[in-house]
């Protein structure tokens, strides 16, 4: 076994759909505890942290634990795909 450099397109698309979605679910945690509530007509700020006032409860849920589990399993397989030994 020898150790060397993972091609770029083996792990960055990953990586970036993870870092994404996981800063956007960490958004909205911190809105929903915050008790910020999004929708039309509000800042940009708002609306990304802030929960849709025309879903319920659940799906606002939903669409975080979504977002973060779309996340941090990119950022899980970069990670394993950095951290593996290249057969040689």
């Amino acid at each position: 076994m020898k150790t060397g450099m993972h091609p770029t397109s083996e792990w960055l698309p990953n990586a970036l759909v993870g870092i994404t979605f996981s800063l956007l679910g960490l958004l909205k945690v911190y809105g929903w505890r915050k008790g910020i509530m999004g929708g039309s007509g509000q800042p940009i700020s708002c609306r990304l942290m802030g929960r849709c006032p025309s879903w319920s409860k659940p799906v606002n849920l939903g669409v975080i634990v979504l977002w973060l589990a779309i996340g941090l399993i990119n950022l899980g397989y970069a990670a394993s795909v950095l951290l593996q030994t290249r057969q040689g």
